[in-house]
């Protein structure tokens, strides 16, 4: 997150948002005392942790209020979204909120690299971008949870799975009715689409469910993704351009699939290829791990099928 994009822009009365390589959501609420903070996740490091209460100083500083940061609302458990919540803990005492399912990754970090590694993961990939230092869960938050601030405003949240176990969006009302939508990795804008065709995903088709969902909301202002610019209003060509995104991989590997078996390697080598992709260790394991759920959710459906011949695992047209 560097210093010339780190500043609060204020997209309704109280929802704010810094921008950076995470953006990350502020929500305020004024009390007597002062200014009650609500932040949507961390960043990656404890340098943007810095960064974040640099900011939050100085902006408060220039309003002559106090203020303090309640909790901080993690979309997921990915260390670029939870990754500054220890620093911000130690630093403040506050809480931090996640679902249940995201639980364990922020506070037993070392299974997310192990989830995408799929077994003990070699140093390449326990580092601190898929490692964090462990934070402490304070409350569960689900579909069911709503927090009533002062002034009429609420937050409220959605389940969007897909891209992790249980992704949740944070829904931002104002009086009026109008939304601010802190989607985290809900959704994913041109922009990030045109840098990595294939982001990482845990399950492609519960994403593209996890779309309508967003698609249904009513009176949004504001959609703030957890990477990228925000998306004003209208969400539907977003949403439109990630469902092709997903259903254009989902086709080349039933095409790559119908010209004769291929094992796991030799999809992702081919996917890549023709994505113009040049993997590293990094991006070809988050890919090789998408893949392979692109192709277990298309085994399931019916589409392919495995078949083991000679000690090797291959895809087959079903």
């Amino acid at each position: 997150m560097s210093e010339s994009t780190s500043k609060m822009i204020e997209l309704l009365p109280g929802g704010y948002y810094i921008p950076g390589s995470t953006n990350i959501g502020i929500i305020t609420e004024k009390t007597f005392a002062g200014t009650n903070v609500y932040m949507v996740d961390s960043g990656t490091t404890e340098i943007d942790a810095e960064y974040i209460l640099s900011i939050l100083d100085d902006f408060f500083a220039k309003q002559g209020r106090k203020y303090k940061i309640k909790a901080i609302i993690n979309t997921h458990g990915h260390t670029d979204h939870a990754g500054g919540n220890l620093y911000l803990q130690k630093k403040t005492g506050c809480q931090v909120w996640i679902s249940k399912l995201e639980r364990p990754y922020i506070e037993n970090p070392e299974l997310q690299a192990a989830d995408i590694w799929g077994g003990t993961p070699p140093h390449e990939i326990q580092t601190a971008y898929f490692r964090p230092q462990p934070s402490k869960v304070s409350k569960i938050i689900n579909e069911d949870v709503k927090v009533r601030l002062s002034g009429g405003n609420t937050i409220s949240f959605i389940s969007l799975p897909g891209h992790s176990f249980e992704m949740t969006a944070l829904v931002y009302t104002d009086k009026e009715g109008k939304k601010v939508v802190y989607a985290g990795d809900g959704i994913f804008t041109r922009g990030e689409l045109s840098k990595h065709w294939i982001p990482f995903m845990l399950n492609p088709f519960k994403f593209m469910k996890a779309l309508e969902k967003l698609s249904e909301l009513e009176n949004v202002e504001w959609c703030v993704p957890g990477h990228g610019d925000c998306i004003h209003k209208n969400l539907s060509e977003t949403i439109e351009m990630d469902s092709l995104a997903i259903l254009e991989t989902k086709q080349l590997l039933l095409n790559l699939i119908s010209e004769g078996r291929k094992t796991s390697g030799e999809l992702l080598k081919e996917v890549a290829d023709l994505n113009e992709i040049k993997l590293g260790f990094g991006q070809s394991v988050l890919i090789r791990s998408t893949l392979k759920s692109y192709l277990a959710a298309m085994h399931d459906m019916g589409l392919i099928k495995v078949v083991i011949e000679n000690n090797t695992f291959y895809w087959c047209k079903a």
